[in-house]
């Protein structure tokens, strides 16, 4: 029997769909009775749902944080919300857990239940943990009830442990200087740390409080108690609401595997095709999602490398990356951050260039204001056509500053390619087009 109220079934981060947790809490709730809404909260977990082949199961369309995804399906009248993940510790869930729980508070005076299916341990007898798993062998973690029905339920047919959640507080508070502190619990030594996808540093080797405490002043990080700020890398961050960002550390952005790599098929508009020029991914999936995007150019050499292993997955969507060689090294596979590492995130047909050190920002702005004149986007006709007349451009303003190319079908002929265009950007450009070649 299949009841008629739903359940939300919010998904967060790649490691519970590689281990094939995704798919035993979509049956659980199948088993339960109940029909379900089941939505990804985030970016991170999108390329894992392509690779498990449940993109037509779980939502990956909404581009939120998991407190709106959560939102949504309130007031859409989903009344129960269970967070499934796998986190990388209990302290890490239950720091995911509070943060999520605090944002949709603050957002809805709503009654709901909110419960987590944590698959990275099972809690039992009050102080054993043990590893979680496909098979069940997770814990709920109860952070507020309202339908102890559904839940008995649920539970019994995720055959899970339980332990109560504790209280949510707030972890962000301003000290008598003017000083906005925030804690960030859940975190390891070494880890690197995020805010809104820039890493601003690192986890200290011999923090072993698992806390880090993020202090900012009129929006700029100062200082990172517990951790290390990498200075040029705060550059890269504006102003920041730490209040509202995003914050994640974690050595890689996906730290399990797929059991195999799917491709999502995205039929090109013959009449609307265009070329993107992206400094960050955020924004990479929805942009594509709409079928017009042929040639994606990116800048930053992790923007580049996470684009291209996200852009493997989708056919004919060539890719330009410009990098100058200071990867964080957030994708496995990368790890010196040498060109060559980058062969295996190429798309068929697409290329890496390699500029000098701090260079890639500067090239980008010429990039973008010559060619997609200040704006994020430009139409193209023929693909093959705009694809080697962007790259050959590319080559001619950044000729002073290239080190190296490589291409994902031949690395020499790309070579070849950039030490056939000898030219200066300014001549191969009149009246913001292309010269004609004579």
């Amino acid at each position: 029997m299949v009841l008629k109220a739903k359940i939300g079934l919010l998904f967060h981060g790649p490691e519970v769909v590689d281990e094939g947790e995704a798919e035993h809490a979509l049956d659980a709730v199948r088993k339960a009775g109940f029909e379900f809404e089941a939505a990804l909260g985030g970016i991170t977990g999108k390329t894992a749902i392509i690779d498990a082949g449940l993109q037509h199961v779980i939502d990956i369309s909404r581009d939120k944080k998991p407190s709106e995804v959560a939102l949504e399906f309130i007031e859409s009248g989903i009344k129960f919300i269970i967070l499934v993940n796998h986190a990388k510790s209990i302290d890490s869930a239950l720091a995911l857990g509070e943060g999520i729980l605090r944002n949709l508070l603050k957002m809805t005076s709503s009654d709901f239940s909110f419960v987590q299916a944590e698959y990275c341990c099972s809690v039992h007898g009050g102080s054993g943990v043990r590893d979680g798993g496909r098979d069940g062998g997770g814990v709920f973690i109860i952070w507020r009830l309202r339908d102890a029905h559904k839940y008995e339920r649920l539970k019994a047919c995720f055959g899970f442990d339980e332990m109560e959640a504790p209280s949510v507080i707030n972890r962000c508070e301003r000290d008598a200087d003017g000083f906005l502190r925030r804690e960030i619990c859940g975190v390891l030594p070494g880890e690197k740390i995020l805010v809104n996808g820039t890493v601003i540093g690192n986890v200290s080797e011999d923090n072993k409080s698992g806390k880090i405490t993020l202090v900012v002043k009129d929006g700029r990080i100062v200082d990172v108690e517990g951790g290390m700020l990498i200075s040029h890398n705060l550059l890269k961050l504006p102003f920041v609401d730490i209040e509202t960002a995003i914050v994640k550390t974690g050595q890689h952005i996906r730290r399990t595997k797929p059991r195999r790599v799917g491709v999502e098929s995205i039929k090109l508009a013959d009449d609307r095709k265009k070329a993107c020029i992206f400094h960050t991914v955020e924004k990479l999936f929805p942009r594509i999602s709409k079928g017009d995007v042929a040639i994606v150019i990116t800048v930053g050499d992790d923007t580049t490398s996470i684009a291209g292993d996200i852009l493997k997955r989708f056919e004919d969507i060539r890719l330009i990356g410009i990098t100058d060689g200071d990867a964080d090294g957030l994708i496995e596979g990368i790890n010196t951050g040498s060109i060559e590492e980058y062969g295996n995130f190429l798309p068929r047909n697409s290329i890496v260039i390699r500029l000098k050190p701090e260079r890639d920002d500067v090239i980008a702005e010429h990039i973008k204001s010559e060619i997609f004149k200040d704006g994020d986007e430009i139409p193209i006709d023929d693909v093959d056509d705009a694809f080697e007349k962007i790259k050959r451009r590319i080559f001619c303003v950044a000729s002073d500053d290239i080190v190296g190319v490589i291409s994902s079908e031949s690395p020499g002929e790309a070579d070849k390619m950039f030490e056939e265009c000898p030219m200066k950007f300014e001549e191969c450009t009149m009246n913001g087009e292309e010269r004609d070649e004579r």
